[in-house]
Formats: C-alpha cells, sequence, structure tokens
C-alpha cells in the first residue's frame, strides 16, 4: 500500500484471487485458417461404392499420313481402342464431440451452448483434413475391417502412374508412385521423396508442357506456401523472362499531392508479388495451401494442375450423428465417406521435392 491510498495493486493482492473482478470479453477469437483452395476448385459427385472405379481411354497419336487407296479393301483393318481401368478407395473421416451436461449448462465464454459450438468447429477442422488428404501424396489403401482403415488416393499418390512418365521432375533418388496394375488399378506404391533442391523456371514450363502434350490445361500452380513464396519471389528478379511489372494507377492518383497534382488520400499499388504466371499453353494462378503436407520440412511439391480433371466423390456427406449417452453427457460425431477421381492424371504434372528455403532459378 502506498503512503497515502490504497491502490490497484493492494486489492489484486487481498486473499485469495484478490478483489478485483475479471475483465474477461465474451468471445473467442479463432486464429485458425479454413481455406479449402482445392477442395473448392475441383467438381462433386456421388458414389455408390467404397471402391470408386472408372475408364479412361485415349485416342492413338495424330497420323498425318492418314490415307486410303481408292477402293482398297478393309480386310484385316482394326482401328478400335479400348481404355484402362482405374480405381481408388474411399476414405472415412471424423471428428467426435463430447460434452457433459454441466458443462452445455454453465455460464461459458462466448457461446450460450458449449456442444453446438464444438460441433461447429469440429466441422471446419474435419474439412481441413480432407484437404490435406486430397493434396497429399498418399496412396490408397482398401481397408481390411480391423487394423486398417480406408484411406483416398491425393494428387500427389496419382501424378506419375500414367504410361508416358513424363510429366514428374523428381530429386535425386526420387520415384513416380505406381499403380497396382500398371496399367490400370489403383495407386499402391507411393512416390519416392528425392533428394531437395531448388525450383526452376525450367522445369516448371517443362511439366507445364507436358500436361498440355497429355490433353491439359494448367491453370493453377499449388504448393506449400513457401514454395509458392520463392516461385513469387524469382518472378521479380532479372533473370525471370517474363513482361516487365507495371502499375497502371495514374499519376492523378497520389497521395503526394506537390509531385502528383492528384487528389489527397489517393495511393498508388505496391506490387510485392506475382499471382499469375502466363505459359505459352495458359494463363496459370499460383495458389498456396496451408494444408498441403509437407514432403520433408521445408520441402514441398509443385503440383500443375488441369482442375477440371479432378473429382471429390462422396458415399456420404457431411453428416452429424447423435451417439450414445455415456453418464452425465452428451456425444455427436461428424463423419464422411470420400474419395478422389483423377479423371486424367497426365493432364496434371509435378516439380517435387523443392527445398522452400532456397531461392528458384532459370
Amino acid at each position: 500500500m502506498s503512503a497515502d491510498n490504497l491502490d490497484a495493486v493492494n486489492l489484486a493482492a487481498v486473499p485469495v484471487n484478490g478483489q478485483i473482478h475479471e475483465d474477461l470479453m465474451d468471445k473467442i477469437f479463432d486464429v485458425s485458417p479454413i481455406d479449402l483452395p482445392f477442395t473448392d476448385a475441383v467438381a462433386k459427385g456421388t458414389s455408390k461404392n467404397f471402391l470408386k472405379e472408372w475408364v479412361r481411354e485415349e485416342l492413338e497419336t495424330a497420323n498425318p499420313d492418314n490415307a486410303r487407296i481408292d477402293g482398297s479393301s478393309s480386310a484385316g483393318l482394326n482401328d478400335t481402342v479400348v481404355g484402362e481401368r482405374l480405381a481408388t478407395y474411399h476414405q472415412i473421416m471424423s471428428k467426435t464431440v463430447r460434452v457433459s451436461d454441466r458443462g452445455r449448462e454453465v455460464d461459458t465464454v462466448g457461446t450460450a451452448d458449449e456442444l453446438v459450438r464444438q460441433l461447429i468447429k469440429r466441422g471446419k477442422a474435419i474439412r481441413r483434413d480432407l484437404e490435406a488428404s486430397l493434396t497429399s501424396r498418399n496412396i490408397a489403401v482398401a481397408g481390411d475391417g480391423t487394423a486398417a482403415a480406408g484411406k483416398l488416393a491425393g494428387i500427389g499418390g496419382w501424378i506419375g502412374t500414367g504410361q508416358a512418365a513424363a510429366n514428374s521432375v523428381r530429386g535425386a533418388g526420387g520415384a513416380d508412385p505406381i499403380l497396382s496394375g500398371s496399367p490400370g488399378g489403383y495407386p499402391t506404391t507411393e512416390a519416392v521423396a528425392g533428394t531437395k533442391a531448388a525450383g526452376t523456371e525450367a522445369n516448371v514450363k517443362a511439366m507445364i508442357r507436358a500436361a498440355y502434350d497429355r490433353g491439359g490445361e494448367v491453370t493453377c500452380a499449388m504448393s506449400i506456401p513457401s514454395v509458392i513464396e520463392k516461385f513469387s519471389d524469382f518472378l521479380f528478379t532479372s533473370s525471370a523472362r517474363v513482361a516487365t511489372l507495371q502499375s497502371d494507377a495514374p499519376q492523378s492518383n497520389r497521395t503526394n499531392n506537390a509531385s502528383g497534382g492528384g487528389k489527397s488520400g489517393g495511393g498508388v499499388v505496391a506490387q510485392g508479388s506475382v499471382n499469375i504466371y502466363v505459359s505459352s499453353y495458359g494463363t496459370v494462378e499460383l495458389v498456396p495451401n496451408r494444408f498441403q503436407p509437407e514432403v520433408a520440412a521445408g520441402v514441398g511439391d509443385l503440383y500443375l494442375l488441369d482442375l477440371t480433371t479432378w473429382e471429390v466423390s462422396y458415399l456420404q456427406g457431411y453428416e452429424t450423428n447423435e451417439l450414445a449417452r455415456d453418464g452425465l453427457a452428451e456425444n455427436r460425431e461428424i463423419t464422411c465417406d470420400v474419395t478422389l477421381i483423377s479423371e486424367n492424371e497426365e493432364a496434371n504434372s509435378v516439380v517435387a521435392d523443392i527445398d522452400g528455403e532456397v531461392d528458384f532459378t532459370a
């Protein structure tokens, strides 16, 4: 206590826990991001079985010398073709919520019912889990109903499984994933991580071209944030053979009226990144994905995607089911049963094993 008065320090020191009311805001600030760039961008479908199958086929190489002699016989000629039967398994994802009766009734921060708040939060969390699965290197797993759960094959489990074997660039020692049938089947052997290396524009261009040659139109370059940042930074350098960055802000739109002679409160955009890359084969958006798994610490795959060739298919959409009461508690479970269909993995490509801590080069 000070010599002249009773102060706040003295009040806070009163046993037990002081004599000052807590000033606790009745709000919870959620700092968790929930953007789902891949899930939100691709088509959605439905399934009728936990094993999802489809047939992929392609036309033969265009022949400029396709010419027949007038009146010639067609005996022995047969130009029919068949495709390959591909498959993947579904993955059951879940989040379980358990809140006691008292936990629902007490006056809690930020909500009138903690069970409801937890269900909303877990609903967002399960969607983040799905985004991570879809963009992973995971292979398809059938599941045995006892020890092993079924799993879907992610983007990284599909790209490189085609017979062309030209739509991936991997670090030294890396290897493509393998289908169970080769050709045909489902991804059963996971991609082997190679030695991490700096990303290069040459590899990006080559892989965009590889996807184009196999019928793709790459519109999205997706990777972990550090890889996208390094690629964007490279496109600002003199080594990048891209058009000069320019601002189209008019001279009159300046904060400094003396130099700009314009409106007060105006400004010029400070361009600090490149998020659109125009290749010889189309416009590509650079998309960082917070939930795409790293190959190793700071190492990521750069997926070059034709988003029209992917589909997220649901055997069961998101459902919230009530579980049996366990004493003095309410129990709920959120589930979904989902897989990823790769309609044409060869229309996509990957530059794998990129070190996100090292600058891109030409």
